[in-house]
């Protein structure tokens, strides 16, 4: 169902939804947004093995938050750690912080994994954000994959020819000669890219053809997620 909406709707109640949650420090609203995401999830159809490797790999980035808060906030010790205090209140932060995040990640996830970045794209072209910032984030998007074909190729031809990872002075020199080869081929491409969008008429922007028409089912849709961002925002603030 959140495929047939009109993406406009889901990018503006993403964004309300975060500032929302980012900005609330209450316990009910954050379970309130991690039921919304799960909600959201299995009405999308998600696919559990992706969902979960997808959001491993985001958490890596709050490991250090997790980790160090519950050492550096004050409050009542609950364990010690050598010189360092696990306290009961920087336990409860790094868990809130923690599960604010995610719920953030589950509701984005749910509304705009779906979509492909060209959906995005011309959506935030109809919302006016500024032409030049959609067009770094449709070839950030669009090119990140493609990069990531290219370091595997060169890897994979580096191990072929007897490269073994290691933390040796020998592994760092092969890695930035990778790195090296693969920021080459990155701008070759780009040229190449650049070249074939001015032979196609590119003038600094992407004319669009088609827009999106605004359906019935929109309407119901934007008063629904309306109704429910107030409510939230009732729990957050008032």
């Amino acid at each position: 169902m959140a495929q047939k909406r009109d993406p406009r709707i889901d990018i503006i109640f993403t964004f309300l939804f975060a500032l929302i949650v980012a900005t609330s420090s209450r316990w009910s609203v954050i379970f309130l947004g991690l039921l919304t995401g799960l909600g959201l999830a299995f009405a999308s159809r998600l696919s559990l093995k992706k969902t979960v490797k997808q959001f491993l790999l985001a958490d890596l980035f709050l490991l250090m938050v997790v980790i160090t808060l519950p050492f550096t906030t004050p409050g009542q010790g609950i364990a010690r750690l050598g010189p360092l205090v696990l306290t009961r209140e920087g336990l409860l932060f790094a868990l809130f912080i923690f599960l604010k995040a995610n719920s953030i990640l589950l509701v984005t996830y749910a509304l705009l994994g779906p979509k492909n970045i060209f959906e995005i794209a011309h959506a935030l072209h109809h919302l006016k954000v500024p032409s030049k910032l959609v067009q770094l984030l449709f070839f950030t998007f669009r090119y990140l994959s493609l990069l990531e074909k290219e370091f595997q190729k060169l890897l994979e031809a580096a191990k072929l020819r007897g490269f073994s990872p290691k933390t040796a002075l020998s592994s760092y020199r092969v890695w930035s000669y990778l790195l090296a080869a693969l920021f080459i081929r990155s701008y070759d491409r780009a040229s190449r890219v650049y070249e074939a969008m001015l032979l196609r008429g590119y003038r600094g922007y992407f004319p669009v053809w088609h827009h999106f028409a605004w359906q019935p089912r929109d309407t119901f849709w934007s008063i629904l997620g309306g109704i429910y961002l107030i409510f939230m925002a009732s729990l957050a603030y008032l």
